[in-house]
């Protein structure tokens, strides 16, 4: 069985969920909600994003949504996210995100096409953003075909046996990335890591579909 098989399994049954995940009008929409899902979960980061739509932060022109995050009074913005968790330290985030943005005038398709190895270094010495924020935004928003191998993605193949137990982020990652079978096409490597998350979150629709002999019951 080769590595991808699940995920190519999950993805025919979780088709209609992951069909336009982290997909808007506005991609810097997907860069703030990289920063505010961290150690929460996706209800709380809608709230804070509604809460940001009121103030107009995502509205056209799209090029000066992280303008108008710095206009923001700092007390202002966490208001805004405070149902994210965390909020002083997220404010900080994004602002600091925002400021690495500023270098490049806050256009992300000068930033898009920085090779893979440039983005990472870059993305990873921002305060506040790490390894899997770095590659969702990677692969969601420069659209780069990265593997994210989360937690969801880490209890599954070892409940499959095919990671071991002790294994770090970046260890898993060149397992996946360094294998023969490894995607070049972002949108296939978007729908890999949606359809793992989709599992996770409700694994009991993959046990009721045709595939569901591929991944055991836990």
């Amino acid at each position: 069985m080769s590595i991808f098989d699940p995920l190519n399994a999950l993805m025919k049954v979780y088709q209609t969920e992951i069909a336009h995940w982290w997909q808007y009008p506005n991609p810097n929409r997907m860069l703030v909600e990289a920063i505010l899902i961290q150690q929460t979960n996706s209800k709380n980061v809608m709230q804070a994003i509604a809460n940001l739509k009121t103030q107009k932060i995502f509205d056209e022109p799209y090029s000066q949504t992280w303008e108008r995050l710095r206009q923001m009074p700092p007390q202002e913005l966490e208001q805004a996210i405070y149902p994210s968790g965390f909020y002083r330290l997220k404010t900080k985030r994004l602002l600091n995100f925002a400021d690495w943005l500023a270098k490049y005038r806050d256009n992300l398709q000068i930033i898009s096409n920085f090779t893979l190895s440039k983005l990472r270094q870059e993305l990873n010495g921002i305060n506040g953003v790490g390894p899997e924020t770095a590659d969702v935004m990677i692969l969601y928003t420069f659209k780069h075909a990265v593997f994210i191998p989360d937690n969801y993605c880490l209890r599954l193949y070892q409940q499959i046996g095919l990671l071991p137990k002790q294994i770090t982020y970046r260890q898993a990652q060149k397992i996946f990335e360094n294998n023969p079978a490894m995607t070049t096409d972002y949108h296939m490597a978007q729908h890999w890591h949606a359809a793992i998350d989709e599992y996770g979150k409700n694994p009991q629709k993959l046990q009721n579909s045709p595939y569901k002999k591929i991944i055991p019951e836990k």
